[in-house]
Protein backbone atom coordinates (compact mmCIF):
# COMPACT_ATOMS: atom_id res chain seq x y z
CA UNK A 1 0.00 0.00 0.00
CA UNK A 2 1.26 3.45 -0.87
CA UNK A 3 2.07 5.87 1.93
CA UNK A 4 0.66 9.12 0.59
CA UNK A 5 0.08 12.59 2.00
CA UNK A 6 -3.13 14.13 3.16
CA UNK A 7 -4.19 17.17 1.21
CA UNK A 8 -7.48 19.07 1.18
CA UNK A 9 -9.89 17.68 -1.41
CA UNK A 10 -8.07 14.41 -2.14
CA UNK A 11 -10.18 11.74 -3.81
CA UNK A 12 -8.30 8.51 -3.08
CA UNK A 13 -9.42 6.49 -0.09
CA UNK A 14 -6.94 6.59 2.75
CA UNK A 15 -6.15 5.10 6.13
CA UNK A 16 -5.25 7.82 8.65
CA UNK A 17 -2.63 6.46 11.06
CA UNK A 18 -1.39 9.34 13.19
CA UNK A 19 0.72 9.18 16.32
CA UNK A 20 3.92 10.79 17.66
CA UNK A 21 6.85 10.25 15.30
CA UNK A 22 9.28 13.12 15.79
CA UNK A 23 11.69 11.44 18.22
CA UNK A 24 12.70 8.67 15.83
CA UNK A 25 13.74 11.12 13.10
CA UNK A 26 17.02 11.91 14.82
CA UNK A 27 17.32 9.60 17.84
CA UNK A 28 17.29 5.96 18.84
CA UNK A 29 13.92 5.72 20.59
CA UNK A 30 15.19 2.84 22.72
CA UNK A 31 17.89 5.11 24.16
CA UNK A 32 16.25 8.48 24.85
CA UNK A 33 17.23 10.76 27.70
CA UNK A 34 14.73 11.21 30.57
CA UNK A 35 13.58 14.56 29.16
CA UNK A 36 13.20 13.11 25.66
CA UNK A 37 11.13 10.24 27.03
CA UNK A 38 8.87 12.63 28.91
CA UNK A 39 8.46 14.87 25.86
CA UNK A 40 7.80 11.92 23.56
CA UNK A 41 5.12 10.56 25.90
CA UNK A 42 3.46 13.98 26.12
CA UNK A 43 3.49 14.28 22.34
CA UNK A 44 1.97 10.82 21.99
CA UNK A 45 -0.77 11.58 24.55
CA UNK A 46 -1.91 14.63 22.62
CA UNK A 47 -2.23 12.74 19.32
CA UNK A 48 -5.66 11.50 20.31
CA UNK A 49 -7.13 14.82 19.34
CA UNK A 50 -5.61 14.59 15.87
CA UNK A 51 -7.27 11.20 15.46
CA UNK A 52 -10.62 12.68 16.54
CA UNK A 53 -10.22 15.51 14.06
CA UNK A 54 -9.49 13.14 11.20
CA UNK A 55 -12.77 11.37 11.87
CA UNK A 56 -14.40 14.65 10.83
CA UNK A 57 -12.02 15.69 8.05
CA UNK A 58 -11.97 12.29 6.36
CA UNK A 59 -14.47 10.85 3.89
CA UNK A 60 -17.02 8.05 4.39
CA UNK A 61 -14.74 5.62 2.51
CA UNK A 62 -11.67 6.46 4.59
CA UNK A 63 -10.47 4.73 7.76
CA UNK A 64 -9.10 6.30 10.95
CA UNK A 65 -6.94 4.54 13.51
CA UNK A 66 -7.67 5.52 17.13
CA UNK A 67 -5.94 4.66 20.38
CA UNK A 68 -7.92 1.92 22.09
CA UNK A 69 -8.27 4.26 25.09
CA UNK A 70 -11.29 5.62 23.21
CA UNK A 71 -13.05 2.32 23.99
CA UNK A 72 -12.78 2.83 27.75
CA UNK A 73 -15.45 4.31 30.02
CA UNK A 74 -17.39 7.22 28.47
CA UNK A 75 -14.97 7.95 25.63
CA UNK A 76 -16.71 6.09 22.81
CA UNK A 77 -19.97 7.93 23.55
CA UNK A 78 -18.05 11.21 23.56
CA UNK A 79 -16.45 10.28 20.25
CA UNK A 80 -19.91 9.69 18.80
CA UNK A 81 -21.03 13.11 20.08
CA UNK A 82 -18.16 14.68 18.16
CA UNK A 83 -19.12 12.75 15.03
CA UNK A 84 -22.60 14.23 15.38
CA UNK A 85 -21.13 17.73 15.74
CA UNK A 86 -19.10 17.23 12.55
CA UNK A 87 -22.24 16.11 10.70
CA UNK A 88 -24.17 19.15 11.91
CA UNK A 89 -21.34 21.37 10.65
CA UNK A 90 -21.88 19.89 7.19
CA UNK A 91 -19.00 17.41 7.16
CA UNK A 92 -19.34 13.77 6.10
CA UNK A 93 -17.35 12.05 8.87
CA UNK A 94 -15.78 8.62 8.69
CA UNK A 95 -18.54 6.16 9.77
CA UNK A 96 -18.33 3.89 12.85
CA UNK A 97 -17.52 0.76 10.83
CA UNK A 98 -14.37 2.49 9.52
CA UNK A 99 -13.07 3.55 12.93
CA UNK A 100 -10.46 1.15 14.27
CA UNK A 101 -8.82 0.96 17.68
CA UNK A 102 -5.23 0.05 18.51
CA UNK A 103 -3.02 0.16 21.61
CA UNK A 104 -1.07 3.37 22.11
CA UNK A 105 2.09 1.33 22.68
CA UNK A 106 2.76 -0.76 19.60
CA UNK A 107 0.26 1.37 17.64
CA UNK A 108 1.87 0.96 14.21
CA UNK A 109 2.64 -2.74 14.55
CA UNK A 110 -0.98 -3.36 15.48
CA UNK A 111 -2.20 -1.38 12.47
CA UNK A 112 0.18 -3.21 10.12
CA UNK A 113 -1.30 -6.53 11.26
CA UNK A 114 -4.88 -5.35 10.68
CA UNK A 115 -4.84 -3.14 7.57
CA UNK A 116 -8.20 -2.55 5.87
CA UNK A 117 -8.38 -2.03 2.12
CA UNK A 118 -7.72 1.50 0.84
CA UNK A 119 -5.77 3.31 -1.87
CA UNK A 120 -3.19 4.71 0.52
CA UNK A 121 -2.14 5.24 4.10
CA UNK A 122 -1.51 8.73 5.48
CA UNK A 123 0.94 9.38 8.32
CA UNK A 124 1.60 12.44 10.48
CA UNK A 125 5.13 12.36 9.08
CA UNK A 126 7.45 9.74 7.58
CA UNK A 127 9.66 8.50 10.39
CA UNK A 128 11.39 5.49 11.88
CA UNK A 129 8.61 4.53 14.29
CA UNK A 130 6.11 4.10 11.45
CA UNK A 131 8.49 2.41 8.98
CA UNK A 132 6.44 -0.80 9.22
CA UNK A 133 3.72 1.08 7.33
CA UNK A 134 5.69 3.09 4.76
CA UNK A 135 8.62 0.66 4.18
CA UNK A 136 10.49 3.46 2.39
CA UNK A 137 14.05 4.20 3.58
CA UNK A 138 14.43 6.92 0.94
CA UNK A 139 11.34 8.80 2.13
CA UNK A 140 12.56 8.43 5.72
CA UNK A 141 15.92 9.97 4.75
CA UNK A 142 14.19 12.88 3.03
CA UNK A 143 12.03 13.47 6.11
CA UNK A 144 15.08 13.42 8.39
CA UNK A 145 16.86 15.96 6.24
CA UNK A 146 14.05 18.37 5.53
CA UNK A 147 12.85 18.37 9.15
CA UNK A 148 16.33 19.04 10.51
CA UNK A 149 16.66 22.44 12.16
CA UNK A 150 20.41 22.18 11.66
CA UNK A 151 20.13 21.56 7.92
CA UNK A 152 17.66 24.42 7.51
CA UNK A 153 19.84 26.85 9.48
CA UNK A 154 22.85 25.97 7.35
CA UNK A 155 21.23 25.87 3.91
CA UNK A 156 18.20 28.19 3.91
CA UNK A 157 20.26 31.34 3.14
CA UNK A 158 21.48 29.67 -0.06
CA UNK A 159 17.85 29.61 -1.24
CA UNK A 160 17.42 33.31 -0.50
CA UNK A 161 15.44 32.60 2.68
CA UNK A 162 16.02 35.27 5.36
CA UNK A 163 16.76 33.68 8.76
CA UNK A 164 17.92 35.06 12.11
CA UNK A 165 21.65 35.28 12.72
CA UNK A 166 22.50 31.67 13.59
CA UNK A 167 25.39 29.58 14.88
CA UNK A 168 25.45 25.77 14.75
CA UNK A 169 27.71 24.22 17.36
CA UNK A 170 27.81 21.27 19.77
CA UNK A 171 27.24 20.87 23.47
CA UNK A 172 30.95 20.26 23.99
CA UNK A 173 31.88 23.53 22.24
CA UNK A 174 29.55 25.76 24.22
CA UNK A 175 32.36 27.01 26.45
CA UNK A 176 34.56 28.06 23.52
CA UNK A 177 35.54 31.51 22.29
CA UNK A 178 33.35 31.37 19.15
CA UNK A 179 30.23 30.77 21.20
CA UNK A 180 31.21 33.51 23.67
CA UNK A 181 31.69 35.97 20.81
CA UNK A 182 28.34 35.04 19.24
CA UNK A 183 26.54 35.45 22.55
CA UNK A 184 28.20 38.79 23.20
CA UNK A 185 27.19 39.97 19.72
CA UNK A 186 23.55 39.48 20.73
CA UNK A 187 23.85 40.68 24.35
CA UNK A 188 23.47 37.05 25.51
CA UNK A 189 19.80 37.07 24.43
CA UNK A 190 19.40 34.02 22.24
CA UNK A 191 17.15 31.15 21.26
CA UNK A 192 18.62 27.68 21.84
CA UNK A 193 17.35 24.82 19.70
CA UNK A 194 18.16 21.13 19.47
CA UNK A 195 16.97 18.41 17.15
CA UNK A 196 13.95 16.62 18.46
CA UNK A 197 10.29 16.97 19.14
CA UNK A 198 7.42 19.11 17.93
CA UNK A 199 5.52 21.77 19.85
CA UNK A 200 8.55 23.88 20.87
CA UNK A 201 9.74 21.06 23.16
CA UNK A 202 13.28 21.52 21.85
CA UNK A 203 13.36 25.34 21.81
CA UNK A 204 14.06 27.72 24.69
CA UNK A 205 15.22 31.26 25.41
CA UNK A 206 18.62 31.65 27.08
CA UNK A 207 20.32 34.68 28.63
CA UNK A 208 23.68 33.20 29.61
CA UNK A 209 26.17 30.48 28.81
CA UNK A 210 25.18 28.70 32.01
CA UNK A 211 21.54 28.52 30.87
CA UNK A 212 22.71 26.99 27.58
CA UNK A 213 24.76 24.37 29.37
CA UNK A 214 22.00 23.58 31.85
CA UNK A 215 19.46 23.03 29.05
CA UNK A 216 21.61 20.45 27.26
CA UNK A 217 23.24 18.92 30.36
CA UNK A 218 21.80 15.43 29.86
CA UNK A 219 23.02 15.10 26.26
CA UNK A 220 26.36 13.82 24.94
CA UNK A 221 29.07 16.33 24.02
CA UNK A 222 28.58 15.79 20.27
CA UNK A 223 24.89 16.80 20.45
CA UNK A 224 24.29 19.54 17.87
CA UNK A 225 23.06 22.83 19.28
CA UNK A 226 21.64 25.80 17.41
CA UNK A 227 22.10 29.29 18.86
CA UNK A 228 20.00 31.90 17.17
CA UNK A 229 19.41 35.61 17.42
CA UNK A 230 16.32 36.27 19.55
CA UNK A 231 13.92 38.55 17.71
CA UNK A 232 12.47 41.57 19.46
CA UNK A 233 8.80 40.70 20.01
CA UNK A 234 7.93 44.37 20.50
CA UNK A 235 8.82 44.73 16.83
CA UNK A 236 7.97 41.32 15.35
CA UNK A 237 4.77 39.28 15.17
CA UNK A 238 5.03 35.48 14.94
CA UNK A 239 3.14 33.89 12.08
CA UNK A 240 2.82 30.50 10.46
CA UNK A 241 1.58 29.23 7.12
CA UNK A 242 1.05 25.92 5.33
CA UNK A 243 2.19 25.28 1.78
CA UNK A 244 1.25 22.43 -0.55
CA UNK A 245 4.41 21.38 -2.38
CA UNK A 246 3.92 19.74 -5.80
CA UNK A 247 6.39 18.93 -8.60
CA UNK A 248 5.32 21.88 -10.74
CA UNK A 249 3.78 24.28 -8.23
CA UNK A 250 3.78 25.53 -4.67
CA UNK A 251 0.43 26.64 -3.29
CA UNK A 252 -0.52 28.55 -0.17
CA UNK A 253 -2.92 26.46 1.90
CA UNK A 254 -3.50 28.81 4.85
CA UNK A 255 -1.89 31.54 6.94
CA UNK A 256 -2.27 32.05 10.68
CA UNK A 257 -1.09 34.27 13.51
CA UNK A 258 0.38 32.36 16.43
CA UNK A 259 -1.17 33.04 19.85
CA UNK A 260 0.50 32.67 23.22
CA UNK A 261 -1.00 32.83 26.68
CA UNK A 262 1.43 33.39 29.55
CA UNK A 263 4.28 32.35 27.27
CA UNK A 264 2.62 29.06 26.21
CA UNK A 265 1.33 28.36 22.69
CA UNK A 266 -2.44 28.00 22.81
CA UNK A 267 -3.53 28.27 19.20
CA UNK A 268 -3.93 30.46 16.15
CA UNK A 269 -5.82 33.48 14.88
CA UNK A 270 -7.27 32.66 11.45
CA UNK A 271 -9.47 34.86 9.32
CA UNK A 272 -9.76 37.61 6.73
CA UNK A 273 -7.62 40.01 8.79
CA UNK A 274 -4.63 37.65 8.67
CA UNK A 275 -3.13 38.45 5.28
CA UNK A 276 0.12 38.34 3.34
CA UNK A 277 1.94 40.99 1.35
CA UNK A 278 3.35 40.07 -2.04
CA UNK A 279 6.85 40.12 -0.55
CA UNK A 280 5.84 37.75 2.24
CA UNK A 281 4.16 35.38 -0.21
CA UNK A 282 7.30 35.39 -2.36
CA UNK A 283 9.35 34.54 0.73
CA UNK A 284 7.08 31.59 1.53
CA UNK A 285 7.39 30.32 -2.02
CA UNK A 286 11.19 30.29 -1.57
CA UNK A 287 10.72 28.06 1.46
CA UNK A 288 8.63 25.71 -0.68
CA UNK A 289 11.43 25.66 -3.24
CA UNK A 290 13.87 24.67 -0.50
CA UNK A 291 11.64 21.80 0.68
CA UNK A 292 11.12 20.55 -2.86
CA UNK A 293 14.87 20.68 -3.55
CA UNK A 294 15.40 18.32 -0.61
CA UNK A 295 13.08 15.78 -2.28
CA UNK A 296 10.04 16.63 -0.19
CA UNK A 297 7.38 16.53 -2.93
CA UNK A 298 4.56 14.32 -4.18
CA UNK A 299 2.31 14.56 -7.28
CA UNK A 300 -0.74 15.23 -5.07
CA UNK A 301 1.16 17.69 -2.91
CA UNK A 302 2.67 17.47 0.57
CA UNK A 303 2.16 19.82 3.49
CA UNK A 304 4.98 22.14 4.53
CA UNK A 305 4.51 24.38 7.55
CA UNK A 306 6.54 27.58 7.82
CA UNK A 307 7.16 29.51 11.05
CA UNK A 308 8.09 33.11 10.33
CA UNK A 309 8.10 36.60 11.81
CA UNK A 310 7.02 39.88 10.26
CA UNK A 311 8.26 43.28 11.40
CA UNK A 312 5.41 45.52 12.51
CA UNK A 313 7.43 48.60 11.57
CA UNK A 314 8.35 47.25 8.13
CA UNK A 315 11.97 48.26 8.63
CA UNK A 316 15.15 46.20 8.31
CA UNK A 317 14.50 42.46 7.80
CA UNK A 318 10.70 42.72 7.60
CA UNK A 319 10.29 38.95 6.95
CA UNK A 320 12.32 36.27 8.77
CA UNK A 321 11.83 32.49 8.70
CA UNK A 322 12.79 30.61 11.87
CA UNK A 323 12.00 27.00 10.92
CA UNK A 324 9.89 24.69 8.77
CA UNK A 325 7.85 21.56 9.54
CA UNK A 326 7.50 19.17 6.64
CA UNK A 327 4.56 17.21 8.00
CA UNK A 328 1.03 17.86 9.15
CA UNK A 329 0.99 20.95 11.34
CA UNK A 330 -1.08 22.17 14.26
CA UNK A 331 -2.67 24.75 11.99
CA UNK A 332 -3.77 22.54 9.13
CA UNK A 333 -6.57 20.95 11.17
CA UNK A 334 -8.32 24.16 12.31
CA UNK A 335 -7.79 25.84 8.94
CA UNK A 336 -9.42 22.92 7.15
CA UNK A 337 -12.20 22.74 9.77
CA UNK A 338 -12.95 26.43 9.24
CA UNK A 339 -12.91 26.05 5.46
CA UNK A 340 -15.28 23.08 5.47
CA UNK A 341 -17.65 24.80 7.89
CA UNK A 342 -17.86 27.80 5.53
CA UNK A 343 -16.41 30.22 8.08
CA UNK A 344 -13.45 31.62 6.12
CA UNK A 345 -14.84 35.17 6.31
CA UNK A 346 -15.16 34.97 10.10
CA UNK A 347 -12.51 35.94 12.62
CA UNK A 348 -11.63 32.60 14.21
CA UNK A 349 -9.43 31.53 17.09
CA UNK A 350 -8.33 27.94 17.43
CA UNK A 351 -7.13 26.98 20.88
CA UNK A 352 -5.83 23.97 22.77
CA UNK A 353 -6.38 23.68 26.51
CA UNK A 354 -7.33 21.25 29.24
CA UNK A 355 -10.80 20.28 30.44
CA UNK A 356 -11.22 18.67 33.85
CA UNK A 357 -12.73 15.21 34.14
CA UNK A 358 -15.62 16.65 36.15
CA UNK A 359 -16.29 19.32 33.54
CA UNK A 360 -15.86 17.34 30.33
CA UNK A 361 -19.50 16.49 29.67
CA UNK A 362 -20.59 19.99 30.72
CA UNK A 363 -18.28 21.38 28.08
CA UNK A 364 -19.70 19.01 25.45
CA UNK A 365 -23.20 20.30 26.27
CA UNK A 366 -21.87 23.87 26.08
CA UNK A 367 -20.54 23.11 22.60
CA UNK A 368 -23.85 21.57 21.61
CA UNK A 369 -25.61 24.76 22.68
CA UNK A 370 -23.17 27.02 20.83
CA UNK A 371 -22.28 24.95 17.76
CA UNK A 372 -21.28 27.08 14.77
CA UNK A 373 -24.22 27.73 12.46
CA UNK A 374 -26.74 27.07 15.24
CA UNK A 375 -25.62 29.39 18.05
CA UNK A 376 -27.42 32.71 18.64
CA UNK A 377 -24.88 33.99 21.19
CA UNK A 378 -22.70 36.02 18.80
CA UNK A 379 -20.09 33.26 18.60
CA UNK A 380 -20.02 29.69 17.38
CA UNK A 381 -17.88 26.71 18.33
CA UNK A 382 -16.37 24.08 16.05
CA UNK A 383 -14.84 20.93 17.54
CA UNK A 384 -11.45 19.87 16.25
CA UNK A 385 -10.58 17.05 18.62
CA UNK A 386 -9.89 15.74 22.10
CA UNK A 387 -7.60 13.17 23.69
CA UNK A 388 -8.85 10.52 26.14
CA UNK A 389 -5.39 10.14 27.71
CA UNK A 390 -5.53 11.76 31.17
CA UNK A 391 -3.15 14.49 32.30
CA UNK A 392 -2.96 14.48 36.09
CA UNK A 393 -2.65 17.92 37.70
CA UNK A 394 -2.75 18.17 41.50
CA UNK A 395 -4.49 14.80 41.77
CA UNK A 396 -7.17 15.58 39.17
CA UNK A 397 -7.42 14.12 35.66
CA UNK A 398 -7.64 16.61 32.81
CA UNK A 399 -7.95 16.09 29.07
CA UNK A 400 -6.73 17.98 26.03
CA UNK A 401 -9.43 19.75 24.04
CA UNK A 402 -9.04 21.53 20.68
CA UNK A 403 -11.72 23.87 19.35
CA UNK A 404 -12.35 26.82 17.04
CA UNK A 405 -14.22 29.88 18.28
CA UNK A 406 -15.75 31.91 15.45
CA UNK A 407 -17.16 35.41 15.89
CA UNK A 408 -17.24 37.43 19.11
CA UNK A 409 -14.41 36.01 21.22
CA UNK A 410 -15.18 38.24 24.21
CA UNK A 411 -18.76 36.92 24.20
CA UNK A 412 -17.34 33.40 24.28
CA UNK A 413 -15.07 34.30 27.19
CA UNK A 414 -18.01 35.71 29.14
CA UNK A 415 -20.24 32.70 28.40
CA UNK A 416 -17.47 30.28 29.36
CA UNK A 417 -16.97 31.96 32.73
CA UNK A 418 -20.68 32.14 33.50
CA UNK A 419 -21.72 28.70 32.26
CA UNK A 420 -18.64 26.56 32.88
CA UNK A 421 -16.43 28.12 35.53
CA UNK A 422 -12.91 27.01 36.45
CA UNK A 423 -11.19 23.92 35.13
CA UNK A 424 -12.57 24.15 31.59
CA UNK A 425 -10.42 25.99 29.03
CA UNK A 426 -9.09 28.36 31.69
CA UNK A 427 -6.50 29.80 29.31
CA UNK A 428 -9.26 31.38 27.28
CA UNK A 429 -9.31 34.27 29.75
CA UNK A 430 -5.62 34.97 29.15
CA UNK A 431 -6.09 35.43 25.40
CA UNK A 432 -6.64 38.95 24.13
CA UNK A 433 -7.83 40.00 20.71
CA UNK A 434 -5.35 42.87 20.97
CA UNK A 435 -2.67 40.77 19.31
Amino acid sequence: MRAAPFFPGQEMTTIFAVSADDASLHFDVSNLTPKQMEDDQSNSDMMGFLQTSLMGLGKPGDHVMFYDTFLEGPWLDRLNRFADFFSRLGFTPIPPENRHFHPQKGYYDSIAANLPEADSITLYMTSGTNSVLHNDPAAYAVSQNVNSKVHFAQHAPGFGIPVPDTMVTTKGALGGDEVAAFMAKHDNKLMLKTLGLAGARNVTTVDSLQECQDYVAEYEDDMEVILQQRLDLTRYTEMTADLIVKPDSIELSNVRQIMFAEGIWVGNLIGPDVTLTEEQLEGLMQVGDYARAQGYVEPEGVNCGVDYFIADDGGDKPFIVTEINCRWTGGLYPAETIRRAGATEETCISMVDLVSEEGFDRFVEFMDQHLYGESTAGFGLMPIGFSPVPQEIEGTNNYFMWIVIAGDFEAFQKARREQLGAGILDRADTISMEL
